[in-house]
């Protein structure tokens, strides 16, 4: 099956994103700090987005197929809060509110949440973009599956909203120690539509004298890498194996010149 075209869908998913960076604040305050920052990130499920269990074997969900956020709370009661006509902070306070009626309220660092548009969100672009976040998991599920040695789990960073896993040379310190990452966007600054990306820290001096295979492009501003753009994987009928072919020969080919 292929991928949807995901046209005309900026406001979703700048709903979607301010959704995600609600349900990853309480994943944060519930989590302790684990390596190269993994407490902060959210599992994909064929649903949307999952904090996974919580320190009291509650969780929360971004359902991207009801668009709405469900917490679900030790004892299986669920409680359903539908994104639609909140903003960021209204959207916080009701999910926060669900927990507490619950009987399990949670305090969490809300200066970063201070949204307050209305969060547009068109039913058909967050199922679709949900279909499409959970496919491109599958294949980089599968590459990283392929890999050897110190891997951080693939998860979604609420801050950018992307989707992506390093992969260690040495080491298993983002900040200091040479890796490769390999991810998925929806969009960014510069790159304004979806893509799938790699790159190396630090990036090897013959990085852009490399081969790429088709579909694939250097990208120098406003980052170094590799991008393979989303709307090219539209026009293929087997996209989660053309990308698993694709990354790993890059990932191959980048772990060789790595010092």
């Amino acid at each position: 099956m292929s991928l949807p075209a995901l046209q005309d869908w900026d406001a979703t998913r700048n709903a979607l994103h301010q959704a995600a960076q609600v349900v990853g604040a309480v994943r944060k305050s519930r989590i302790n700090a684990l390596p190269n920052y993994a407490h902060l990130g959210l599992f994909v499920t064929k649903s949307g987005l999952s904090t996974g269990a919580l320190t009291e074997e509650d969780h929360l969900l971004l359902d991207m197929q009801q668009q709405a956020v469900i917490y679900t709370c030790p004892a299986g009661s669920i409680h359903v809060v539908p994104i639609r006509d909140h903003t960021q902070v209204s959207l916080t306070d009701a999910v926060l509110q669900a927990m507490t009626d619950a009987g399990h309220p949670a305090s969490i660092d809300r200066s970063k949440l201070t949204g307050t548009d209305l969060l547009s969100i068109r039913p058909d672009a967050a199922s679709q973009y949900g279909n499409a976040l959970y496919s491109l998991y599958s294949s980089l599920a599968r590459v990283r599956g392929r890999l050897m040695g110190s891997m951080s789990p693939l998860i979604v960073w609420p801050h950018g909203f992307d989707l992506s896993f390093l992969w260690f040379k040495r080491g298993f310190e983002e900040r200091t120690d040479p890796h490769l990452n390999f991810g998925f966007s929806p969009g960014s600054t510069g790159l304004p539509r979806p893509y799938v990306y790699a790159y190396a820290y630090p990036l090897p001096a013959t990085f852009f004298d490399i081969g790429l295979p088709e579909g694939a492009r250097f990208n120098i501003d406003p980052w170094k890498g590799i991008v393979i753009d989303y709307d090219w994987l539209t026009g293929l009928d087997d996209h989660e194996h053309v990308l698993e072919d694709m990354l790993y020969p890059i990932y191959a080919t980048l772990a060789s010149q790595m010092e």
